[in-house]
């Protein structure tokens, strides 16, 4: 379940701007709900609820059969080929408690000689399969670590037992990945044509890494189908989506610049990282858009909660208030000191509920504007929702803006500019 709170945010965005906004506002929801326009991005939106069983049981073999190869599989991808995967993983699998569940590990994701030199050693006392995600197979950092562990495989197995334990999660038909998996006989899975990476996690991209580590999917899929029904249900005025998605514009326009996805759960800080790219890769282009950061609260109250309470008001707070209740109770004993015995008894979910409350106070009295998301739910299912619940904002909000938010024209500039060099 999720619930969008704005009480903190009302100093700035008010009954007076959602009016003057409204004939904007629908005029953003129709382009969103116009499935030719942008239609090459737009997969996402029906995804959940379209048949999947042939593609589930692609998965499933796939996942059964490096499950009983290996005790660990590497995910090698980088942005969305990985953010989603990393964030739903950490999300719902409880931290301290994975012996025995089969080790997912990711590379790819930047070019540190150190990470994947340490990798390649931990893994030559373990059984390891591999999984590459790239939709085009040219990008630099997965290509360059594919096949360095591709050729580690290769000579460790030898050739044809190594292509057994290697699956390409990439275009169905294209590209040099896919002619490359075809022709070392790859188990392959299929990037939707009109699902662009920041907007793939429910499809094999992430979906398949779930299935390794031992995740329900398909309780994920089913928590992103009931969110789609329950925003498809409600006025514009009354969808949570939409209305985060206009209070962040509002601040936008009164000149707050950077927006922090807040979360007091470690498990959901990996959430935070794809959420980032979510909203830099599709609203940041064209001069304009928020900054998307992450705080992860209450630790980066000891660091940077000076900053964020004292300086320049140029930041939006929006606090993901994600309680997952897998846990057994747990409370501060009795028998402190003077000084603490207020604490006695009280439970960690009172102290942390106590703090979100206490933190957003002070910070919006501060004039820092602070939205809140509340998220409950069992892990999977508030995963997928909150996934579906994000996309809706983001692209929404991309209309709101003029831009298009399924396109990265400025992610190639960097790229171009190291292959030349590497090319010399």
């Amino acid at each position: 379940m999720i619930q969008l709170h704005l009480e903190k945010v009302r100093k700035w965005f008010t009954e007076e701007h959602e009016k003057r906004l409204a004939p904007l506002a629908e005029f953003a929801y129709g382009e969103l709900q116009n499935r030719d326009r942008d239609a090459f991005g737009k997969g996402w939106m029906s995804w959940p609820v379209d048949h999947h069983e042939s593609l589930y049981a692609d998965i499933d073999k796939i996942a059964s059969d490096f499950r009983a190869k290996s005790n660990v599989t590497v995910v090698i991808g980088i942005g969305g080929s990985y953010l989603g995967a990393r964030s739903v993983l950490s999300m719902v699998q409880p931290e301290f408690t994975r012996e025995g569940k089969h080790e997912v590990i990711f590379a790819g994701q930047q070019l540190s000689p150190t990470y994947h030199a340490h990798l390649l050693k931990y893994l030559d006392s373990r059984e390891v399969t591999l999984v590459v995600v790239s939709k085009s197979g040219t990008t630099l950092e997965p290509s360059a670590v594919f096949h360095t562990f591709r050729d580690y495989l290769e000579k460790r197995y030898g050739e044809a037992e190594a292509s057994a334990r290697i699956c390409a999660i990439t275009d169905a038909q294209k590209g040099s990945l896919r002619a490359y998996a075809d022709e070392k006989k790859y188990a392959t899975l299929p990037i939707p044509d009109d699902i662009g990476g920041r907007y793939s996690v429910l499809s094999a991209v992430g979906l398949l890494p779930m299935a390794l580590a031992g995740v329900d999917y398909r309780k994920v899929m089913q928590g992103a189908a009931n969110m789609r029904d329950q925003l498809a249900k409600v006025a514009i005025t009354a969808n949570p989506a939409v209305q985060y998605a206009l209070a962040r514009h509002v601040l936008y326009q009164q000149g707050f610049v950077a927006e922090a996805l807040v979360t007091y759960e470690p498990r959901v800080a990996d959430f935070a990282g794809w959420w980032q790219q979510l909203f830099g890769e599709s609203q940041g282009k064209d001069g304009i858009g928020l900054y998307p950061t992450m705080l992860q609260y209450t630790t980066d109250l000891h660091s940077m909660g000076q900053y964020v309470q004292d300086s320049r008001k140029v930041l939006v707070e929006t606090v993901l208030d994600a309680f997952i209740d897998d846990a057994p109770e747990l409370k501060v004993p009795v028998g402190l000191d003077e000084k603490n015995r207020y604490l006695e008894n009280v439970s960690f979910h009172k102290l942390q509920e106590v703090a979100v409350e206490s933190v957003m106070i002070a910070h919006s009295e501060a004039g820092v504007p602070n939205i809140r998301i509340e998220a409950r739910g069992d892990a999977e299912s508030l995963y997928g929702e909150l996934v579906y619940f994000f996309e809706v904002a983001c692209a929404f909000g991309g209309y709101l803006l003029g831009i298009n938010a399924f396109d990265q024209p400025g992610v190639e500039a960097y790229k171009s500019e190291m292959r030349a060099r590497l090319q010399k």
